[in-house]
């Protein structure tokens, strides 16, 4: 039977979504100091002292990276807004644009006016027509009257194709100047020389959503939102779990709390052989890891990432070498083939797991595993190169005896079917049904 995951907006009794993405009046608070408000580098300051980073996946400090965008030289330079999702399994966004997409509309003004950014562009999967419905929506329905950031801000919704690559930064770029989706090299880099040649800040979603919160109630107030005082991110939980969809998650919290409490368990009552937490290009965390806090740094000392959140649990009954073998697949579809190394990398990658998966498989050929990493290593133009890393590493580590067991034709795990989980995903509004 095919999943459905159900986005958690408010339900008694449940985790739900925290007053950080209720409707903020922020655009309100940010202008002029003259008048009481924030100045532009105030809100920086603000983004700063809230420890707001990235949340498409690289976890960059969110004002720094708005401070050397204030560096760049120019009249004119442009914010884009990066919605095109296509993280498997990722939801948040998605979600954000759907059933928030004023809040998207005022974090991503009051960033530009710090930033003095005079061209916002939000760039959406051509697939996510409600998405798109509800931005173009939130744009007609501003009132230019009642803000205190400059009204002279274009704003602009704009589709780029639903291909993995695209969540590259430059490969977005080169897609909205109406080119392949290729990434660029970097220097230049696009906060230097990105749409069309203008200095070019590229924020995710969540991200700019979260700026009205900080501003209208302040960093500590968003600080708080998580025992370890860095806030919270939204999660994209699998349909292997009770509690699937999208939460807004304390940061700071354990592993077990993520899993038990937000997660709900899963669905099937097994317990839970591994998690990645951070979609397919993350390590894979064991359950004697579970009592960890869930946050950035924690989850790369234990050789996995946050990434964006998706979080994925397998079962008991799982096989892990069938899973690592999609993983594998998955990068090598993926990539644009425009770095002869990373093409190399994620189709060698991909012919071994899938030669053990099919019975054909030595330990010799998994030995090369390594060799094939360090080859390529350093030598892609974007981080695609390095996804496939993390999961076939720490899959080889901690699953030693499940590829064993595929080598000598001997797994059962496989033979039972409980790996073949596929899942659609609809964003649904509990209140609307």
């Amino acid at each position: 039977m095919v999943a459905s995951i159900r986005i958690i907006v408010e339900q008694t009794g449940n985790p739900t979504l925290s007053p950080v993405f209720a409707r903020a009046s922020a655009i309100r608070t940010a202008g002029s100091s003259a008048s009481g408000n924030l100045s532009r580098e105030s809100v920086i300051d603000l983004l700063e002292a809230a420890m707001l980073t990235g949340k498409g996946g690289a976890g960059f400090p969110a004002a720094r990276k708005a401070r050397l965008m204030v560096a760049q030289p120019g009249p004119h330079k442009t914010l884009v807004v990066n919605g095109s999702e296509h993280e498997p399994g990722s939801m948040k966004d998605r979600f954000l644009l759907e059933m928030h997409p004023h809040q998207v509309v005022e974090g991503a003004m009051v960033l530009a006016h710090a930033v003095g950014a005079d061209t916002v562009v939000f760039a959406i999967n051509a697939g996510s027509t409600k998405a798109i419905d509800a931005m173009q929506r939130a744009l007609a329905a501003i009132d230019v009257d009642a803000m205190s950031v400059p009204a002279n801000i274009a704003l602009q919704v704009r589709t780029v194709p639903e291909v993995y690559i695209v969540g590259e930064e430059t490969a977005l770029l080169e897609t909205l100047e109406g080119r392949e989706p290729l990434p660029r090299r970097k220097p230049p880099f696009p906060i230097e020389q990105g749409l069309h040649g203008l200095p070019t800040l590229v924020q995710n979603v969540e991200t700019v959503a979260r700026i009205p919160f900080i501003v209208s109630s302040g960093a500590e107030a968003y600080r708080a939102l998580g025992p370890g005082g860095t806030g919270s991110t939204l999660c994209t939980f699998g349909p292997e779990f009770v509690h699937a969809g999208v939460q807004d998650v304390p940061l700071g919290i354990t592993i077990r709390e993520l899993l038990d409490i937000w997660g709900g368990g899963l669905r099937d009552g097994l317990p839970i052989k591994c998690i990645q937490p951070g979609g397919p290009s993350s390590g894979f965390v064991m359950p004697e890891q579970f009592e960890q806090p869930f946050d950035a740094a924690t989850l790369v000392r234990l050789g996995s990432a946050l990434g964006c959140a998706v979080i994925r649990a397998f079962s008991i009954e799982e096989c892990m070498v069938r899973h690592i073998g999609e993983t594998m697949h998955f990068f090598a579809v993926e990539s644009c083939g425009q770095c002869p190394r990373c093409r190399m990398e994620t189709n060698m990658l991909d012919t071994i797991v899938r030669q053990v998966m099919n019975g054909a498989g030595t330990q010799k050929l998994l030995d090369k595993v390594e060799g094939i990493i360090q080859l390529a290593r350093g030598q892609g133009i974007c981080s695609l190169i390095d996804m496939p890393v993390a999961p076939i590493r720490s899959g080889l580590q901690h699953f030693a005896d499940e590829f064993t067991a595929h080598i000598e034709h001997r797994c059962t795990l496989c033979k039972a079917g409980a790996s073949a989980r596929r899942a659609s995903v609809e964003v649904v509004d509990p209140a609307a049904s």
